[in-house]
This record gives structure tokens, C-alpha cells and sequence, in this order.
């Protein structure tokens, strides 16, 4: 057994695949319709991947995010509303002209509600992509031996303050 598996911990914590849901606050409001029912989508969606997330031992995690300005829209790359984000692509919708409409594309059709389909085919692929990341940093053996020391250990026990003795029961 190598010094990098006997200090490894019996058990990995649950790696997480966080999904940004972005919106665009629109005269006060963090959503509307449309984008409610994008919401409900992904809600389930993650419902329907998070059985085989677990077993690859993996938390899907749903993260509602706003923007209001244009500096927040600039930072953060937002060009549609709702943006749904992992951490290597990103889900919108086109806005064709200056209305609310919303097209979204998926295998070759245009649609004006997003395809639970085209969003589990979303899904897939970034659940795929953060498993193997994780693979990956396991193969390489995840933190240095060295470091494994000070993570596997349980936090320091607070200093207590020392008591008061006498030299009758410490003194020789």
C-alpha cells in the first residue's frame, strides 16, 4: 500500500455539478412565464439524472442566478434570459427580433419552449464531462501525499486554558 492510499479517505465527498439558472430582472421582476416554465423544465430534468449522478457519486445542484444591469449582464456574459450555465457550456434561447420571443434551437428545429429533450441532452453531456473531470483528477492522484496528511485529519482540537495546580499534587 502506498503512503497516497493510506492516508486517502475512506470515502470521496460527493462531487457537485452546479447548474446556474440566469434570469434577467424585467421591470421588477426576477422571472416571468417563460421563464417559469424553463425552470420546471430543468427542475425536472435534474430530477430525472439525479439517480444516475448519485451513482456516479455526484450532487446535481440547481443555482437560481439574476443580473439587473448591464455591468452584471457584461461580467457574467449574459445575451439571453433564461441562460442555463455549467461549467463548460452554456443553454439560451435566440432573441430573433426586439420582443419577448424566444427560439430555441435543438437538433435542427426551432422551438419557442425548450425541449425537455434538448435540455436532458444538455445535461448528459455536463454530467459526462464533470465525471470524467473527476476521473481524471483521481487518475493523477488527486492532492500531493504531503497535502493528504493536513486534509484527512480532523480539525485541531480548541486550546484549552491550563488549570491551576499546586505544587502539592505537581511539584516533586
Amino acid at each position: 500500500m502506498t503512503t497516497a492510499e493510506a492516508t486517502a479517505p475512506a470515502a470521496l465527498p460527493a462531487a457537485r455539478l452546479t447548474i446556474e439558472y440566469w434570469t434577467v430582472t424585467m421591470e421588477g421582476q426576477t422571472s416571468c412565464g417563460s421563464c417559469d416554465t424553463t425552470l420546471t423544465t430543468l427542475t425536472d430534468a435534474a430530477a430525472t439524472l439525479r439517480p444516475l449522478a448519485e451513482r456516479l457519486g455526484i450532487r446535481i445542484d440547481i443555482l437560481p442566478r439574476t443580473v439587473t444591469t448591464w455591468a452584471e449582464a457584461f461580467e457574467h456574459g449574459i445575451t439571453a434570459s433564461p441562460t442555463i450555465r455549467t461549467a463548460t457550456a452554456d443553454l439560451r434561447p435566440a432573441h430573433p427580433d426586439d420582443t419577448e420571443t424566444r427560439l430555441w434551437s435543438w437538433r435542427g428545429s426551432r422551438h419557442t419552449t425548450l425541449p425537455e429533450a434538448a435540455l436532458l441532452d444538455f445535461l448528459t453531456r455536463a454530467l459526462s464531462a464533470r465525471s470524467a473531470e473527476i476521473g481524471d483528477y483521481l487518475d493523477q492522484g488527486g492532492p500531493a501525499p504531503y497535502l493528504r496528511r493536513f486534509l484527512s485529519e480532523p480539525a485541531a482540537a480548541p486550546a484549552t486554558a491550563p488549570q491551576e495546580t499546586s505544587c502539592a499534587t505537581t511539584c516533586p
